[in-house]
């Protein structure tokens, strides 16, 4: 990314609401650096100006028609596009923010913040650092602290799953070949993590996330 005195770095803009584009255009210009911006309705036609442009950064939302804002983050960093994304949307659900940073996403913003700290994040996500709006910074931190925590193994779901078809202790850990011991404490672990006490709410579970052997 070239950022150079002579050289305007070039911004996409894309959000379904023509307002809020214009609003974004309008703050961006009131920075004291240079940009060449561009705007586009919806997740299809970021995509197709991104991947044809390539430019320097692109202003996202979350929601944009069939092809989401995660979606198109997606594909450009599937594809090592120089492109650096920055999300800007309502969406404060802390699993989609993680689930933003998780796909290669350089900046997060509220909406609500946009006045105060878009200008401050082009400047981060030009020189290559991440950006993420100061009201959801602890409770990132902490949801994918817990998160972490909270996460199964891949042997705890795979016994979760034996149990979810009805096998005992004994009959998974001759199936897996290890003790009932090892078998009982991975169950017992899982429902710890999970939250649960019983084998029928540890089935729930396992159906609910679609846990399969």
């Amino acid at each position: 990314m070239c950022n150079g005195k002579n050289t305007r770095l070039s911004i996409l803009i894309a959000d379904d609401h023509h307002l809020v584009r214009q609003g974004l255009r309008s703050l961006i210009n009131q920075s004291q650096d240079q940009y060449q911006i561009d705007d586009v309705a919806t997740g299809e036609q970021a995509w197709q100006f991104i991947f044809e442009k390539e430019p320097d950064l692109a202003i996202l939302d979350i929601a944009m028609g069939e092809l989401s804002g995660l979606m198109v983050c997606e594909r450009v960093k599937q594809r090592n596009l120089n492109t650096r994304i920055i999300f800007l949307s309502m969406h404060e659900d802390l699993k989609i923010v993680d689930r933003a940073f998780e796909i290669g996403a350089d900046a997060y913003l509220s909406k609500s913040e946009a006045f105060d700290t878009l200008n401050q994040a082009l400047k981060q996500v030009v020189i290559g650092k991440t950006f993420i709006s100061p009201s959801l910074q602890a409770k990132l931190k902490q949801y994918q602290t817990e998160k972490e925590h909270h996460s199964l193994t891949s042997r705890e779901k795979q016994i979760i799953s034996y149990i979810t078809l009805g096998h005992t202790n004994r009959q998974i850990a001759d199936i897996l070949c290890i003790s009932v011991k090892t078998v009982d404490n991975h169950r017992t672990r899982a429902m710890k993590k999970i939250g649960v006490k019983k084998t029928a709410e540890l089935v729930a579970y396992a159906i609910k996330e679609r846990l399969e052997v």
